[in-house]
C-alpha cells in the first residue's frame, strides 16, 4: 500500500519536480547517530552539520509530558479558563513575571495589593491545573524597582541638551534615586544627583532628551539605585551597592513568600514552583549598570562579590548564587523549588562545568522565524575566512554558500550559528569541552538547560502574504493559515526539543496574536471575553488546531509508564525514496548537495517494557514552503508538504511478531505503515514522513529487558551496587573511573626535560584526562608518555581528538603516527582502521615548553561509538558476567570502588536485545560523587 501511495504521489505530481531521482531511492551514508556532526570547535559554523544527529537518545514518556510550556501573558480575568484548556492539553509549566516592580515602595516585604490580587488569580488557576508556575525574576529598566511618582513644577522651561532644570519644590525629591519620566525607555532618566532648595535648581545625570515646557512635570523616586561597584576608584566605599542587593533579596523573599501563600504549599513538601533570575541582558536590562543613567561614569575598585561553598561570584550576577542559596537555606523553607539563571538566556558561556551549588540549571532564549535573514545565499551570507566548515570539515578559504531557506524551529540545533544549543545537552563531550549534558564541577550537579522563551515567529511571512494577496490581518484564511504553521512548528518545538534533551521549554506565548506567536488564536480570547470569561462550548470551539494536537500526542504519551532506565533502540539505516534537494551542491565532497534524509528525524519513546511511540518528521529547513503553487497562497494546501517514503531499519527492538502502525496527531488517526523486514533484534519499516511529528507505534511479542531498582552504596572494601533485571538474561558488570567504567589503567612517565631524558615519576592512571574537573597536569616544563593497550569494539575506522592547547603531542597507535597536535588552531585528530577484539599499544607523548597548568584529554570515536575517553584494556578486571532472573534483585560487590567511580551493567536476553545502565557513560548515575 505504501508503494502504491508513492506511485499515485508522482502521477499526480506531488513530489518536487526539481528532484532527478525520481523512482529511485538513496541511502544515508553516514551513520544516522553521527558523533562527527557535533564536532565544530567554538567559533566555527556550517551549513552541512547538523550536531542534533550526534546522538540519539530513547526516553520513556515522562520525557515529553514533563518538558511542555508556555509564557502565560494573559489577563488575571482570562487565567482560570485559559489554564484549564492548557492543562488539558498537557501544558505542565507556564512562565509568568513578578517584576520588582510589583513590590510595594513603603513595604517592600509584600507586592503592591493590585498586583497581588491579579498574581494570586494567575497563580492559583495554575496550580488548579496541574500547571506548575515558572516565576520570573526581574528588573526590566522601565520599571525596574519598588517606586513611586511624584508630580513638581517646571518653572522654566527646558531645552534639549540642557542638564539643569528648575522646579517650585525640591522637599519630595531624594537625589540619585529620583528622576525623570518619558525622557527614555528607562523609567528614571535622567537622575537629579543635586538640589537647591532655595533656587530650586536640579542638577541632571545627563542632558535632556527631550525639551520640557514650563508646568507640570512627572518624577519618580525608585527604591534603590542601579546596581553598581562596591568601592569606587578612590577607595569610598559605595554603600549604595549593598543596599540594592539587599532590596534584591528582600524581593526574592516577598516573591517566594507570596507564591507559597497563594498556591497553598506553606509546609508541604514542595513550594510549588521555579524561579528564574532575570531576563535577557539584551532588552532592558540597563538597571544592572548604573553607568547606563550618568554621562560621567563612575569608575570602581571593587565590585560587588559573593562567596559561598569555595565559590566566588563578582558583578552583578551576584544576585544568582544569593538567591540560590537562599532558596536552598532549609530556614526559608522552600523545598522544590529549582533556581535557574536568565542571565544565560542569550550566551553561550554557562554550563554545568561552572554552575554554582544548588542552582538547578540554567536557559535560553532562541527564537526563530521567517524573515530576511532565513535566506542563505553568497549574496545574504557573508563570513571571514576560517570560521566555516565545509561538508568534510575543512575550513572554507574561500565564500562558497549553498542557497536555500533556514526557517524553522530546530534552527539552533544546527551549526548555523557557532552557539548552537546542543553543545549544551548532548550527552558527551565535544571540542567545547566543559559544554555537555552531564557537565560538572566534579559532584555529579548537573545543570539543567531550559527554554523558558522559545517559538517560530509566522509574522513576516505573514505580512508577505498580505502584500501579495492584498488582503488584511484580519482575513480568515490568513489566519488559518498561519495557525497551520504555528501547528507545525508547535508540535516539532515540544517533541524535538523535549527528545534531544532540553528540560522544559515555554512557547511564547499563549496570547501571541494569529500571525506572530499566538498558540491560541485571538477568536478564543474574544469568545471568553464575550462569555464573561467562562469556559463555555462555544469558547473551546475556538482553542484551535495548536493545543488540539498537543492534546493528542499528550493522550498517546498518557499510555505510558514511567521507565527509570529505557532501553535504547537504533537507527541502522535509513532510505529515502525520490529523494528531495534541500541545497544544490557543486559535486564535490566539500560542497554536497543536501537532502531531506539528512534531516530525517526519528525520536524514540519507550511507552513500556514492550512498547515504544518512535516520532518521526522531516525537519524541512523551511517552515513556510509553498509545495503546491498552483494553489491559492492562502490556502492551507500549498503548505502541505506532500508525504515522502521513508524505509528505515531499527535496531534492538523485538522485530519478530511486533505490532506496528502509525498516529498522526494533526488528524488524529492512524496511518499505514508496511512492514518490510522483522528479525528477532531488528524490524525494518516503510512510511511516509511530513514535516511534522507522526509516531511509530510499536507493541513487541514479549516484554524487552530493562534494568531497575538501581542501587550504589559505599563499602568497607568499596561498593556494593544493586538492580533488578525485568528479564532472565544474562548480564555483564564492569567498573572504574568515571566515565569509562572499567578497570582502565595507562602507564604515566613524567620527564623533567621536553626530550624524554630525565625521569622524575611513574605512576598508573585511569585515564589520561587531565582539565579544571579533575586536576591538571604539574605546572612545569617538561613532557610526559602514557602508554596502555586498548581493544576496539567494533572493526571500524576509530577516529583519535586530543583536546590540549599550547603544547607539542603525539599519539602512536602499535608506532603508527596517528595524531600530531601543536597548538589549539592544528590538526587535533587522526584516524586509524582497528579490528574488534585485537589488542594494540597506545601511546601518547606530550611535552610543553610553558610553566603553568595544562590540560589534555584523548577520545576515541567510530561509526558505533559516540565521542569518549579513552580506556584501557584492564585484560578483565573488573568484570564480572553472571546469570540472572527475572524480577530478581542482584547484589554486587564492586572491590576498590572508590569516590569518582562508576559502574555500568549491559544486560542481554538470550535473543539479543540488551539494556545498558546508564543510557550515556557520562552520565552521573551510578557513580559515587563526593558527599559535599
Amino acid at each position: 500500500m505504501a508503494m502504491i501511495s508513492l506511485i499515485l504521489a508522482l502521477t499526480a505530481g506531488l513530489f518536487d519536480s526539481s528532484s532527478s531521482f525520481l523512482n529511485q531511492s538513496a541511502k544515508l551514508q553516514t551513520p544516522y547517530a553521527n558523533w562527527k556532526d557535533q564536532e565544530i570547535p567554538f567559533g566555527i559554523h556550517s551549513y552541512y552539520y547538523a550536531p542534533w544527529r550526534s546522538y540519539m537518545d530513547t526516553w520513556d514518556s515522562r520525557r515529553y509530558l514533563e518538558v511542555m510550556g508556555v509564557v502565560f501573558n494573559v489577563g488575571p480575568s482570562e487565567a482560570p479558563a485559559t489554564a484549564q484548556v492548557l492543562g488539558e492539553a498537557g501544558i505542565r509549566s507556564a512562565r509568568l513575571e513578578i517584576g520588582w516592580n510589583n513590590i510595594s515602595y513603603d513595604d517592600p516585604t509584600r507586592l503592591i495589593d493590585q498586583q497581588s490580587k491579579n498574581a494570586t488569580t494567575m497563580l492559583q488557576a495554575l496550580k488548579n491545573n496541574g500547571i506548575r508556575p515558572i516565576l520570573l525574576l526581574n528588573a526590566n529598566s522601565g520599571g525596574p524597582a519598588p517606586s513611586k511618582a511624584t508630580s513638581v513644577t517646571l518653572t522654566k522651561a527646558a531645552a534639549a541638551g540642557d542638564k539643569v532644570i528648575y522646579v517650585s519644590d525640591v522637599s519630595a525629591i531624594k537625589p540619585f534615586y529620583t528622576g525623570l519620566q518619558g525622557q527614555d525607555s528607562k523609567l528614571m532618566y535622567p537622575v537629579i544627583t543635586a538640589v537647591n532648595a532655595s533656587t530650586g535648581e536640579c542638577v541632571l545625570s545627563a542632558p535632556l532628551k527631550k525639551a520640557l515646557p514650563a508646568g507640570a512635570l512627572s518624577l519618580v523616586t525608585l527604591k534603590y539605585q542601579p546596581f553598581s561597584g562596591a568601592v569606587y576608584a578612590s577607595g569610598a566605599a559605595n554603600p549604595a551597592a549593598q543596599e540594592t542587593v539587599n532590596g534584591w533579596m528582600t524581593y526574592v523573599g516577598a516573591v517566594t513568600s507570596f507564591a507559597k501563600n497563594a498556591l497553598g504549599t506553606e509546609g508541604a513538601a514542595d513550594a510549588g514552583f521555579d524561579l528564574e533570575v532575570w531576563n535577557e541582558y539584551s532588552f532592558g536590562s540597563e538597571f544592572l549598570d548604573i553607568n547606563n543613567y550618568y554621562e560621567t561614569k563612575f569608575t570602581f575598585s571593587t565590585p560587588l562579590t559573593y562567596t559561598n561553598h569555595g565559590q566566588t561570584q563578582t558583578g552583578v550576577e551576584v544576585i544568582l548564587p544569593m538567591t540560590v542559596d537562599y532558596v536552598n537555606d532549609p530556614n526559608n523553607k522552600l523545598p522544590g523549588v529549582q533556581v535557574i539563571s536568565g542571565f544565560s538566556n542569550q550566551r553561550p558561556w554557562d554550563s554545568g562545568s561552572s554552575i554554582w551549588k544548588g542552582q538547578s540549571g540554567f536557559s535560553r532564549h532562541y527564537y526563530t522565524g521567517y524573515s530576511s535573514s532565513s535566506v542563505i545565499s553568497n549574496e545574504t551570507t557573508s563570513f571571514k575566512a576560517n570560521t566555516t566548515y565545509d561538508g568534510i570539515g575543512q575550513l572554507e578559504q574561500a565564500q562558497y554558500v549553498p542557497y536555500h531557506i533556514s526557517a524553522f524551529p530546530e534552527r539552533w540545533f544546527y551549526a548555523y550559528q557557532t552557539e548552537y544549543v546542543v553543545r549544551d545537552i548532548q550527552p558527551f563531550p565535544g571540542p567545547y569541552p566543559d559544554h555537555h549534558r552531564y557537565a560538572n564541577p566534579g559532584n555529579g550537579q548537573t545543570a539543567q538547560v531550559w527554554m523558558t522563551e522559545t517559538n517560530f515567529n509566522r509574522n513576516l511571512f505573514a505580512t508577505e502574504l498580505m502584500n501579495k494577496t492584498t488582503v488584511s490581518a484580519s482575513n480568515a484564511k490568513l489566519m488559518n493559515v498561519m495557525h497551520w504553521i504555528g501547528t507545525k512548528s508547535t508540535l516539532r518545538n515540544y517533541v524535538f526539543y523535549a527528545h534531544k534533551g532540553i528540560h522544559t521549554i515555554n512557547l511564547y506565548s499563549v496570547k501571541g496574536g494569529d500571525l506572530a506567536y499566538g498558540i491560541l488564536p485571538d477568536a478564543f480570547f474574544t469568545e471568553l471575553k464575550n462569555s464573561n470569561y467562562q469556559l463555555t462550548d462555544k469558547v473551546r470551539s475556538q482553542i484551535g488546531p495548536q493545543l488540539k494536537a498537543v492534546a493528542n500526542v499528550t493522550k498517546l504519551m498518557k499510555t505510558g509508564v514511567p521507565i527509570d532506565h529505557p532501553r535504547p533502540i537504533k537507527v541502522d539505516s535509513l532510505y529515502e525514496y525520490v529523494p528531495r534537494i534541500v541545497y544544490e551542491g557543486d559535486d564535490t565532497p566539500a560542497h554536497p548537495t543536501g537532502y531531506n534524509q539528512e534531516d530525517a528525524a526519528i525520536l524514540p519513546f519507550q511507552l513500556d517494557a514492550d512498547k515504544y511511540a518512535i516520532g518521526y518528521y522531516v525537519v524541512t529547513r523551511n517552515l513556510v514552503k509553498s509545495y503546491t503553487d498552483t494553489k491559492d497562497p492562502l490556502d492551507t494546501k500549498r503548505y502541505e508538504m506532500p508525504p515522502q517514503v521513508y524505509e528505515v531499519t531499527l535496531s534492538n527492538i523485538r522485530g519478530t511478531g511486533a505490532k506496528v502502525t502509525a498516529y498522526d496527531p494533526v488528524t488524529d488517526s492512524e496511518q499505514e505503515v508496511n512492514v518490510v523486514k522483522r528479525t528477532a533484534t531488528t524490524l525494518t519499516v516503510r512510511m511516509e514522513m511530513v514535516d511534522y511529528p507522526r509516531f511509530l507505534l510499536v507493541q513487541e511479542s514479549a516484554k524487552g529487558p530493562l534494568i531497575q531498582n538501581t542501587s550504589l552504596t559505599p563499602s568497607a572494601s568499596g561498593a556494593t551496587f544493586t538492580f533488578t533485571p525485568s528479564v532472565s538474561g544474562k548480564a555483564e558488570i564492569s567498573w572504574g573511573a568515571y566515565p569509562v567504567r572499567t578497570g582502565s589503567t595507562f602507564k604515566e612517565q613524567a620527564y623533567s626535560d621536553e626530550k624524554f631524558q630525565t625521569l622524575i615519576s611513574e605512576r598508573n592512571v585511569d585515564l589520561i584526562h587531565f582539565d579544571s574537573t579533575t586536576s591538571y597536569l604539574p605546572s612545569r616544563k617538561g613532557s610526559w608518555r602514557w602508554t596502555g593497550t586498548i581493544v576496539p569494539k567494533y572493526s571500524e575506522t576509530y577516529t583519535f581528538h586530543i583536546d590540549t592547547i599550547d603544547c607539542n603531542t603525539q599519539l602512536y597507535v602499535n608506532d603508527t603516527l596517528v595524531v600530531k597536535a601543536c597548538d589549539y588552531a592544528s590538526n587535533m585528530s587522526g584516524s586509524i582502521a582497528l579490528q574488534a577484539g585485537q589488542s594494540y599499544t597506545l601511546r601518547v607523548d606530550f611535552t610543553t615548553p610553558y610553566a603553568r597548568s595544562q590540560y589534555v584529554s584523548v577520545y576515541w570515536a567510530s561509526d558505533s561509538q559516540s565521542r569518549q575517553l579513552v580506556s584501557s584494556d584492564p585484560a578483565g578486571a573488573n568484570l564480572i558476567s553472571l546469570d540472572v532472573c527475572q524480577n530478581k534483585s542482584v547484589s554486587v560487590s564492586l572491590p576498590q570502588f572508590t569516590t569518582g567511580d562508576g559502574v555500568k551493567v549491559l544486560l542481554t536476553t538470550s535473543n539479543g536485545v540488551s539494556a545498558p545502565f546508564p543510557q550515556w557513560d557520562y552520565d552521573v548515575k551510578g557513580a559515587l560523587w563526593p558527599s559535599n
